[in-house]
């Protein structure tokens, strides 16, 4: 048996609520503008100079670099751990093991440093040092 008329029982285009489309469209927005204005306050505890690259110092700073990645970022940036880097320094940072380890080991140093009455694990998970 073949059907040919299928209008009254495909609907390629899924039908849209009103409400709960909207409702979850406005609570991504509020989330882009809390990254968004997280993003154009950022700070650094770890180094003054955020004109020069952190990694190696010649030159002029491209990019902000947060030390802890992934679903730490945020929190990066929140507590300034965040490093000036040049665009070639920061395309080699992942690919680094290495320099990472020793950028995560500077970073729990100077959270542990800045904020005494944190706790560093309960923050970001694990300890680096």
């Amino acid at each position: 048996m073949i059907v040919t008329d299928l209008s009254n029982s495909f609907h390629p285009v899924p039908k849209q609520t009103s409400q709960k489309s909207s409702q979850k469209g406005s609570q991504i927005r509020k989330k882009s503008n809390k990254l968004a204005k997280l993003e154009n306050n950022r700070f650094s505890i770890i180094t003054n100079n955020l004109d020069k690259c952190y990694i190696c110092k010649k030159a002029k700073k491209e990019d902000l670099h947060e030390v802890f990645g992934g679903r730490n970022r945020q929190i990066s940036m929140k507590y300034g751990l965040v490093i000036p880097v040049c665009r070639k320094c920061h395309d080699t940072i992942p690919k680094s093991k290495t320099l990472t380890q020793k950028l995560h080991e500077v970073g729990q140093k100077a959270f542990e440093k800045e904020y005494k009455s944190e706790n560093f694990i309960q923050i970001f998970g694990k300890s680096y040092l």
